[in-house]
C-alpha cells in the first residue's frame, strides 16, 4: 500500500513477529490471539512510530518493541469496538465476537491491553508510558462520548464529530508519532511537530474511513457497505448529507438509520443521497483540510530520515481504497 523502504518493511514484519511471541500458553487464548493477528491490518500506527523513531542513536529492538505496543493497543480497541458496535466483520473476516462470544471478546481485549502495558513497563521510559496511558484513556472517553451522541442525531454538530474522531482515531496516531520521537530522544519542538502530524493524519484517516464505508457499496474492498449506517452512527458523509438533503430524503435517512437489514432499493437510495455533489464536495474539502495540515507540519521535518516515507504515507492516505 505504501512505498516503504526494504528496511521499514522488515521492521513491520518484526513487529508482527514480536506480537506472535507474546502468545500465552492457554489454548483458547492462542486460538483467539492467532485469529486476530492473522487478519493483518495496515499497521499505520505502528508504521508512524517506526518512522518517527528513526535514529542511529537508539537500539533497533526498542523501536520494534514500541511499535508492537502501539499495534497491541490499537488491536485491543478494535476488539472492544466490535462488541460495542455488535459488528459482524472486521478486516474482511468475521469479528471475534461473532466467532466466539462478546464475553470472550471483552476479556481478550483486556488481555491484549495488559500485554501492551507489560511491554511498556519493560521498555522502562516513564514519559512514553505516561503518553500511551493518557492516549488509551482518551480513546475510551471517545467511545463513551460517541455512544452519547447516538441519541442526538439531528442535534449533532460537526465539532462533535471532529472531537470523537480525534479521541477515537487521531489520539493514537498522535501518540504513535510522539512516542516514536520521544524514543529517538528528539527535541521538545520536534516531538510536538510529530504529534501534530499524527493528530491531523489520524483525523484524515477517520474521515477517509467514513467515506469508504459508503463507497464500499457495489465494490469489493474487504468491508461491508453501510456498516456505520446500520449501527446507527452519523459519520462525516451522513452528517453532510443530512445538512444538504431535502425534507423527504432527510426523513428517509433518519427513519432507516440503525436498521441492520436494508433492502437493496433502500441501499440504492442511501448511496445516491450520499453521492450528492454538494455533500461530496464538503466531505472531500474536510478531508483535504486535514491532509494539508499534516503536510504543513511535515514540511518542518525535511531533514529527518523519515521525511520521504512520511510524505508518501500522508499522500497515500488521501487516495487509499481500503
Amino acid at each position: 500500500m505504501y512505498l516503504l523502504t526494504k528496511t521499514t518493511k522488515t521492521e513491520l514484519n518484526k513487529v508482527q513477529a514480536t506480537i506472535a511471541k507474546e502468545l500465552a500458553s492457554e489454548k483458547i487464548i492462542q486460538e483467539i490471539y492467532e485469529y486476530i493477528f492473522n487478519a493483518q491490518g495496515k499497521k499505520t500506527r505502528a508504521l508512524l512510530c517506526l518512522l518517527a523513531s528513526k535514529s542511529s542513536d537508539i537500539k533497533p529492538n526498542n523501536r520494534i518493541a514500541l511499535a508492537s505496543i502501539i499495534e497491541l493497543l490499537h488491536t485491543a480497541t478494535l476488539v472492544h469496538d466490535d462488541v460495542v458496535d455488535e459488528s459482524e466483520r472486521r478486516r474482511g473476516t468475521k469479528s471475534v465476537n461473532q466467532v466466539w462470544t462478546n464475553s470472550y471478546s471483552v476479556l481478550m481485549g483486556d488481555f491484549i491491553y495488559s500485554k501492551a502495558f507489560i511491554l511498556m513497563v519493560k521498555l522502562g521510559i516513564p514519559s512514553i508510558l505516561d503518553e500511551l496511558a493518557k492516549a488509551t484513556n482518551d480513546i475510551a472517553r471517545g467511545e463513551i462520548i460517541q455512544l452519547e451522541l447516538f441519541e442526538k442525531k439531528q442535534l449533532l454538530k460537526l465539532d462533535d464529530l471532529l472531537k470523537v474522531s480525534y479521541l477515537k482515531t487521531g489520539r493514537l496516531f498522535e501518540a504513535s508519532a510522539k512516542t516514536g520521537a520521544m524514543l529517538a530522544c528528539k527535541s521538545k519542538e520536534e516531538i510536538k511537530i510529530f504529534g501534530l502530524i499524527g493528530k491531523a493524519l489520524g483525523t484524515a484517516f477517520q474521515i477517509k474511513d467514513d467515506i469508504l464505508d459508503y463507497e464500499a457499496y457495489g465494490t469489493n474492498i474487504g468491508k461491508p457497505a453501510f456498516k456505520d449506517f446500520r449501527e446507527g452512527k452519523i459519520t462525516f458523509p451522513l452528517y453532510f448529507a443530512l445538512q444538504n438533503a431535502n425534507k423527504k430524503n432527510k426523513r428517509f435517512l433518519l427513519n432507516n438509520l440503525g436498521q441492520s437489514k436494508l433492502l437493496k432499493k433502500d441501499q440504492n437510495i442511501i448511496y445516491q443521497i450520499i453521492q450528492d455533489d454538494k455533500t461530496q464536495k464538503e466531505i472531500n474539502a474536510l478531508l483535504d483540510k486535514y491532509i494539508k495540515e499534516s503536510l504543513k507540519h511535515l514540511d518542518k521535518l525535511k531533514n529527518h530520515p523519515c521525511y520521504n516515507e512520511m510524505l508518501d504515507l500522508v499522500n497515500i492516505s488521501h487516495l487509499r481504497k481500503i
